[in-house]
Parts: structure tokens; sequence; C-alpha cells
């Protein structure tokens, strides 16, 4: 007697729904956050969400870049940022200038920053492992931002094998968060040397990233590298006062005065 396996075919339903996941995860594959700067952009490719990127810099352009990705983020994508400060980093000033520069609604924009500051390593390590997550998927954000990553870690009051433990664990928490949420992830680090400071340090930030970002100074520019990918360009940004020709014409070539 033949036997028989009964099987379940899957329902249409089911089918559209595998393809809209599919689609789901194609969009999410694609979307990049720019910084809106042509030369930067062309150059760097673009921010990529599920991807964690290291900034790690000698220059104050840090700065600027991060704070106009906050910008843009808003903007363009109309998600808000979740920004966890180690550095006292984060000016609401330079988020107000930028909007003026682009004829943005600064109160918009400042709203939709969350910020969260830390004092010590171990507020830094809280807020990172056990809280970041909970105000990205209260705030449905699109970039996280964890600035000046490795200074708190270096407290000479703390052991070098517990800050580096802690370091590993706010790590992993950045990478969770940032594929389960799709996030663009930018981590920051200013003062090339600081990595440098105790062994393994800079191999292990290094190596947590997707793409690492390195900004030097060299003479009137910067030397802007993509450590992973071997490639560098040298840049000569524009007073923040100042209007790039870009800016200028505006879209489409219309000229704002």
């Amino acid at each position: 007697m033949n036997q028989y396996t009964e099987v379940s075919l899957p329902s249409v339903e089911t089918m559209l729904d595998v393809d809209a996941h599919e689609e789901l995860a194609q969009v999410r594959r694609e979307r990049t956050l720019n910084t809106s700067i042509a030369a930067l952009d062309d150059f760097i490719g673009g921010f990529g969400s599920s991807q964690v990127t290291l900034l790690d810099s000698s220059d104050r352009l840090l700065f600027d870049m991060v704070h106009l990705l906050c910008v843009n983020q808003v903007s363009e994508d109309g998600r808000e940022v979740v920004w966890v400060d180690g550095g006292n980093s984060i000016n609401p000033y330079s988020l107000a200038n930028i909007c003026k520069r682009l004829r943005i609604d600064s109160r918009e924009i400042l709203d939709s920053v969350s910020v969260s500051r830390a004092f010590t390593a171990y507020q830094f390590v809280t807020l990172i492992d056990e809280m970041m997550e909970a105000e990205v998927e209260r705030t449905k954000a699109g970039t996280l931002v964890v600035t000046c990553f490795p200074d708190l870690f270096l407290d000479k009051d703390m052991w070098w094998s517990e800050s580096l433990q802690l370091m590993k664990r706010c790590i992993t928490a950045i990478q969770n968060v940032t594929r389960k949420h799709d996030t663009v992830t930018l981590v920051t680090n200013f003062g090339l040397s600081k990595l440098l400071h105790k062994k393994s340090m800079r191999s292990l930030v290094y190596g947590s990233a997707d793409k690492v970002l390195r900004l030097e100074n060299a003479r009137s520019a910067i030397r802007i590298s993509l450590v992973n990918e071997g490639r560098s360009m040298l840049y000569h940004p524009v007073p923040h006062y100042q209007r790039t020709l870009d800016e200028f014409l505006g879209p489409a070539g219309k000229t704002y005065r």
C-alpha cells in the first residue's frame, strides 16, 4: 500500500506576505543618509541603515558632519534621532545654525533629536545597554548616534580589564539595536590618539564597525579616509557662515538670495 505524506501548500496570502517581507528587506538594505555635501557624498557613498559607521577624527569637522546628518535625517526621512552622548558634544546651536542655512524650521529638528548624556562610564553603559533600545523603539528613530565613545572608559580610576568588558558590552548592544531596528548608526571618537592609549582598544573599536571613516588634519585640508576600502581624499571645508555653490543654486538650479 502506498503511503502519502500530507503536504500543506502556502496560501496566496502567505505568499504575498513573503513577497512583502522581501520587498521590505530590499528597501531596508537601500536606505542611506547623506551629508548633502556633494564632494563628501560622492566619496563616502552615504551612511547605510543596519550598519555601524565609526567616525574617528582629529578635526572638529566630525561634529559638524554629525549635526548635519541629524538635521538631514529628520528633514529628509521624517524619522527621529536618538543621540547618546559620552562627551558633551551635542550643540543645539549648531543644529539651529544648520537649519537656518537650509531654511528649515529648527523647532521641528530640535524636537526630533532625543539626547541622553552620561558623565561616568557606568552611566554610559546603562544608557546604551539598558535604555537605548527602548528609546529607539519609542521614537521609531532612523538614526542612532553615540558620540565620544571611548572617552569615559579611559577613566584612570577604572581597571582597564573592567573598561574593556564594559566597552564590549556596549558595542554588542549598539550592533544589536542597529540590525534589529534598521538604524543608520554613527559612533564617534574625537582625538585619534585616544584609541592608542590601551592595548587592543583600537582593534576592538575599528573591528566592531561596518564602515570606518577617518578624518585627519593635513595642512590646509582634511584627509578623509575609508579605512576598510583603502581610499582617501583631501577635503577643504567651507566655514559655517559661508554657503557652497550647490547651496546657493538650490534644487534644479534655483538661486537663493
